[in-house]
């Protein structure tokens, strides 16, 4: 204590303080200090002699003095003292005694801040500091601010990342009660963002608020108390101090987790990660829709990979993804997603106009962002309307392992005055240049399907009922689209179920694009919505080169699928030409592929179904069940589109030994035209394969009984025996 008591005394001199900042700045001889302080020499002379005695400097052999290490460090040291001196008053009535040793050390940091008396100029300065950040607001409170909520809003809404430390007592019971109903609505949406990243401390020794350009803090009183009066700063190594007290302070604090609107529970202690960076976020479901739809819309636009957990509630809103990102829920059981989605809000039934733009229908998530690569993944959805994942621009998408279900699809879809409720699993929509992949997806429409999927009126076993689906006595269900793709798609591995209308539909592709649909499974159990036109009630899977637009035709493969139809007047394969498209300028699908493909179907129409189509390999499908017929070629006639024929198709080896032809019956005969059915309306004919008078130059190789009806030009039949 006395070697410690002979340098604060001769630290304590104005005069020697003088000479040792003087030195500080460049070695100097004694004259140079005496001019320069306006001291006499003999008086220059004594100091440097104290100060060399207790070594603070040290004379070169040059003759100028300078300051020794021992000298600086002091002097350092000094600028603490010089800090608290200057700012007596307030430390005299505000307690540090709980910052950490290295903060206290380095407390003259804060030499270039500038005191807050007021408290009003305090909080405008938090205000400051969120307004003026670009990446990050960090901060420590006692209590909400909640003056500055609009301004954490605006904020999270412009991509700044947030962290809070607070109390636990502020998060141990309901606190919401305390503020207004917008002042709840806004410290909802502020706390629920993955952007505001939260954790929690027994007591709040410091309040802090700082970004990348300022800072503000405050001490407590000996009571623990703020008064919210303090230090404000811009310049670095102000910021450094108060950055590395927060992050001192951040790695010792608890998660924060969240229960429900108003309730909380102290956590336990969670490890940490190693490294944290911003290209990662778990997003919890809160089964809240004042804050569940934000905080993964935040996750989406601000995070290159987005981890789902929980349930989330998005009430009536959608996610909107415009930017790359991987979506992804956490956890399987039972090969179920364990993530769950589900939207409120909704009325019977749900009626927009046809014309209503696609962006703005409603959806879950919608991908419509330019050169976006985009995937989701392992997600449970249900309870939705229109469309359920929906993608219209971007560079790739793929959509794997989610579960899409609905109870019924009644009331769900958007209306089309034509043709009634339209509801999609999944739809691509425009262009995907870069590929668009959707596989191993399980979806269902009709979970209620023991009731006939709510179909509303009509006997369930007559046949020749036709739900009014513009009264919205049924709904137009729809599992996977694919709309004017460029690129390639691949639509494989996954199970649709209970569409009642089509399981699977590719359609207006350019001549660019590729659509790969291979070893799904489609299946219904439901009664068919019959919605184009009165022949057929659905599709299993579906081809076509225009639908709301012209497309010019685009290649197809159709491979090792296994479709099945228990209901009546199905069509298993469909590939459809111009003549279904309204639109004029539509061109055909050519040189196609439908190969190994398994059709069942209890009571059907038509297994495959080739309309104006060329160049197609038809082989290696097995058939069973029952139909009119197994495969047929017929597309309509036109004396103004002479393209509609079919041309040079392949069909062979296709295995329909379990397959029953149906006789001609009072359904076939009501329907009866050159495109549905052989013959006359008076004498119609079914048969395994058809071949109608618009068929020119196909080639059928069929086995020992089985029946070929053809009405063309130029095709070649050949028989199993002729062969031989």
């Amino acid at each position: 204590m006395e070697v410690l008591g002979d340098l604060l005394f001769e630290l304590s001199n104005d005069e020697r303080l003088s000479i040792l900042l003087k030195l500080s700045e460049e070695p100097m001889r004694p004259t140079r200090l005496s001019n320069d302080l306006g001291l006499k020499i003999q008086a220059i002379s004594r100091h440097l002699s104290r100060l060399d005695e207790v070594g603070l400097t040290l004379k070169g052999v040059d003759g100028t003095f300078r300051l020794t290490p021992f000298g600086e460090l002091a002097l350092r040291q000094l600028i603490e003292w010089e800090f608290m001196s200057q700012h007596r008053a307030y430390f005299t009535t505000h307690s540090s005694a709980h910052l950490p040793q290295e903060s206290v050390k380095q407390i003259g940091d804060l030499m270039k801040g500038q005191y807050l008396d007021s408290v009003m100029d305090f909080l405008r300065c938090i205000e400051t500091i969120i307004n003026e950040a670009d990446e990050y607001v960090w901060f420590q409170i006692d209590q909400y601010p909640v003056n500055a909520l609009k301004n954490v809003q605006d904020a999270i809404d412009h991509g700044v990342r947030f962290r809070c430390i607070e109390p636990y007592e502020l998060v141990s019971g309901p606190i919401l009660s305390m503020f207004m109903p917008g002042e709840e609505e806004g410290l909802r949406r502020a706390w629920s963002t993955p952007l505001a990243e939260q954790r929690t401390l027994e007591s709040i020794d410091v309040f802090i608020f700082l970004s990348e350009k300022r800072c503000v803090l405050a001490f407590p009183s000996p009571d623990g108390e703020f008064d919210y009066r303090g230090f404000t700063a811009d310049d670095e190594r102000s910021l450094n101090w108060c950055k590395s007290l927060f992050e001192h302070y951040w790695e010792t604090a608890e998660p924060r987790i969240y229960i429900s609107p108003t309730e909380y529970i102290r956590p336990t202690r969670i490890r940490k990660p190693e490294v944290e960076t911003f290209e990662r976020v778990t997003v919890v479901g809160r089964d809240d829709a004042s804050v569940d739809a934000q905080a993964v819309q935040d996750a989406v636009d601000n995070y290159d990979e987005v981890i789902l957990r929980g349930t989330f509630n998005f009430g009536t809103s959608k996610i909107i993804i415009s930017r790359s990102v991987v979506i992804r829920g956490e956890g399987r059981e039972n090969d179920v997603p364990s993530t769950k989605i589900y939207k409120k809000g909704w009325t019977f039934p749900l009626i927009r106009p046809s014309n209503f733009p696609l962006e703005e229908r409603d959806h879950v998530f919608l991908v419509n962002g330019e050169g976006a690569d985009v995937s989701l993944e392992n997600v449970y959805f249900t309870d939705f309307n229109c469309m359920c994942i929906c993608g219209i621009r971007g560079n790739s998408m793929t959509i794997r392992n989610n579960r899409i279900t609905l109870e019924t699809g009644l009331g769900r879809g958007e209306n089309y005055p034509s043709w009634g409720d339209i509801i999609v699993g999944i739809h691509q929509e425009r262009s995907f240049p870069g590929g668009v992949v959707i596989e191993g997806n399980y979806l269902d429409f009709a979970l209620s399907r023991m009731f006939g999927g709510y179909i509303l009126s009509g006997p369930k076993e007559d046949p020749s009922y036709r739900p009014n689906l513009v009264n919205h006595e049924y709904y137009i269900g729809v599992g996977i689209c694919t709309m004017r793709a460029r690129g390639r798609v691949v639509i494989e591995n996954n199970v649709v179920r209970n569409m009642n209308t089509t399981g699977i539909a590719a359609t207006e592709g350019t001549t660019s694009a590729d659509v790969i649909i291979r070893n799904n499974r489609v299946t219904s159990e439901l009664y068919g919505s019959y919605w184009y036109d009165p022949r057929w009630a659905g599709y299993g899977i579906l081809a076509n080169p225009g639908w709301y637009s012209p497309g010019p035709g685009f290649h197809v493969e159709i491979t090792g699928n296994t479709i099945k139809y228990v209901k009546d007047h199905y069509c298993g394969i469909a590939l459809l030409g111009p003549e279904f498209s309204p639109v004029k300028g539509t061109g055909k699908l050519i040189g196609g592929i439908v190969k190994n493909n398994k059709i069942h179907q209890d009571n059907g129409s038509v297994g495959i179904f080739v309309e104006s189509c060329d160049g197609f390999e038809i082989a290696g499908n097995v058939l069973s069940g029952k139909a009119y017929f197994g495969i047929g070629i017929f597309p309509r006639s036109d004396p103004q589109q002479t393209m509609l024929g079919a041309y040079e198709n392949i069909i062979e080896d296709n295995d329909m030994r379990g397959f029953e032809i149906k006789d001609s019956d009072e359904n076939s005969k009501s329907v009866f035209d050159e495109r549905t059915y052989a013959g006359s309306k008076a004498g119609s004919a079914t048969a395994h394969i058809w071949l109608n008078v618009n068929t020119k130059r196909n080639v059928v190789k069929v086995s020992s009984g089985e029946t070929v009806i053809d009405e063309g030009e130029d095709n070649t039949i050949i028989h199993e025996e002729d062969e031989e």
